[in-house]
């Protein structure tokens, strides 16, 4: 699997910035953070965006389901002012706008292809059809839903993609084997440290997510997991380097 570091920023630095924006993605960056962690949906017109919600209201100044607004609609939101004045006019930023960032920025990105109502499996291809020939950002894929991640074997062959899970299926090992995923995502308040073992036991990379109280992390990382993600990447990276 693509080596990813101990803390990733959950959708950038979401605690200081407003999430899934290029704004966050900096400030995380400037934290000493190199990976992020972000939501990827499809517009009307089918382009891939940035959000991660089903729906416009939370995190812009829009209404609706994002799948039925047209990129030009989409980039005229503001997707900053709800967080903070500071970040009044931000926008919802494209895949193809985020990887030129992380590109400049030296960043690396675990990209959750996120269906949000959209159809997953057109998702799953204009995801793969932008990303095909990025060599300048290492990517980690992920999805929850079971069907993305057993297609990006195909549509992505050199690339990883894990299976994102709330839950842990009692019958993983076989679902993790089925779907060909390359690492288990999985809500860290599911984890124990025999837990941790089983699933490690087997050579399977493990992530967590949504880690921000730095002793649930260490243990976390002592229990075996390779990286946790994180809404507070200032605060985790003085108690725990941020790079293996």
């Amino acid at each position: 699997m693509i080596r990813v570091p101990h803390i990733v920023a959950h959708r950038g630095a979401s605690i200081e910035a407003p999430e899934n924006t290029i704004a966050a993605f900096r400030v995380a960056q400037a934290r000493g953070v190199n990976w992020i962690e972000c939501d990827v949906t499809l517009s009307a017109d089918d382009q891939c965006v940035l959000i991660h919600d089903d729906t416009l209201e939370r995190t812009t100044n829009g209404s609706g389901p994002i799948h039925h607004h047209d990129l030009a609609t989409l980039r005229n939101l503001d997707a900053g002012a709800w967080f903070s004045d500071i970040y009044k006019g931000e926008r919802i930023p494209t895949l193809s706008e985020t990887l030129d960032t992380l590109a400049a920025l030296g960043m690396g990105v675990n990209l959750e292809i996120k269906p949000s109502g959209c159809d997953a499996m057109k998702l799953a291809r204009e995801v793969a059809r932008e990303i095909a020939h990025r060599k300048d950002v290492p990517i980690l894929l992920s999805s929850f839903d079971q069907d993305v991640v057993a297609i990006m074997d195909a549509l992505c062959p050199d690339l990883d993609c894990g299976w994102l899970v709330e839950d842990i299926p009692a019958d993983w090992k076989a679902e993790y084997a089925r779907l060909k995923a390359s690492a288990l995502h999985v809500d860290h308040k599911q984890l124990t440290a025999e837990k941790c073992a089983e699933i490690t036991g087997d050579n399977v990379p493990l992530i967590c997510y949504t880690v921000n109280d730095p002793d649930r992390a260490r243990d976390l990382l002592s229990w075996g997991v390779s990286s946790i993600i994180t809404d507070n990447p200032a605060l985790m990276t003085t108690v725990i380097p941020p790079i293996r």
